[in-house]
């Protein structure tokens, strides 16, 4: 047989393949999101996508548009995602049996927004542990006092995080340690065997950074914030939400959030006996 006359079978393409070429039909979409604000051109924000994939490639079995709806999220906020850097992951979960893709935005990743306004001046985290010396009041004169000790510190008692702010008072919070398990364990990428959060490393990892400094930027003026505050809104939705996911559109992402509607009993009311009484007629 002549080598035309051969038949060939054709080359299925790899996920990652087939992944690169899906990503490009959303080139100006990302291009538009991302725009000139963060100082990530489209290209660097295309190709740290790729890695990052390659990189965790259990997100090509979740549902395309959970995929893309995540990568629209973090194109629109500016921060990529599943880097060395931190400041955001894309993570899969099951959701009603199906495994869909999930943004979490990481603590590095609030800090770097909180820092795009220029009236944030300072951001500082530390963890606590049983030995240092630690004080810190709440009221009218708030202060916070901790010396870290120079030997065996001990276990991790709590985390605090203390923003520093232009015109405004320095604002702290101190989060105990029962308090931060206890939000760790509502939290689906404190649980999720792809977080980052469970790498088996030392109790303060980033997920007790991350709800501390949550906490921290809910007291922040609204005022100048907006842009952080709509981040951890949609955060609080993504991470503690059940039934609730994100899905690619035409002009970026959508959040689908699926409320568990519990339905009553029909409680059965007894009706009231009527009476019907008859008059009787005289002849």
């Amino acid at each position: 047989m002549s080598e035309l006359n051969k038949k060939t079978t054709p080359v299925k393409a790899s996920p990652i393949i087939l992944f690169e070429q899906n990503l490009g039909k959303y080139q100006d979409t990302i291009h538009k999101l991302l725009g000139n604000k963060y100082g990530i051109s489209k290209d660097e924000f295309l190709v740290k996508v790729v890695n990052a994939v390659k990189k965790t490639p259990d997100l090509l079995k979740c549902t395309p548009m959970s995929l893309f709806g995540s990568i629209m999220y973090f194109a629109e906020i500016g921060l990529p995602f599943n880097t060395p850097e931190g400041f955001g992951y894309i993570l899969p979960y099951k959701n009603r049996g199906t495994l869909e893709a999930n943004p979490i935005i990481g603590y590095k990743g609030l800090i770097e927004i909180a820092y795009r306004n220029p009236k944030m001046k300072s951001i500082r985290i530390q963890a606590v542990y049983e030995n240092d010396e630690f004080e810190y009041e709440y009221g009218t004169n708030e202060y916070i006092k901790h010396k870290p000790s120079m030997s065996n510190r001990g276990a991790l008692s709590g985390v605090y995080a203390i923003a520093k702010m232009e015109n405004i008072e320095p604002l702290f919070v101190v989060v105990h340690k029962e308090e931060l398990l206890r939000i760790q364990k509502l939290s689906k990428s404190g649980t999720s065997n792809f977080s980052p959060y469970n790498n088996g490393t030392d109790v303060f990892n980033i997920m007790q950074s991350k709800v501390a400094i949550k906490l921290l930027f809910k007291t922040l003026p609204k005022i100048d914030n907006e842009s952080l505050i709509s981040v951890l809104e949609n955060d609080n939705k993504f991470d503690y939400k059940k039934g609730t996911s994100i899905k690619a559109s035409k002009d970026g992402y959508d959040i689908i959030e699926i409320e568990n509607v519990v339905k009553e009993p029909t409680k059965k009311v007894a009706m009231p006996k009527i009476e019907l009484k008859t008059e009787s007629k005289e002849n």
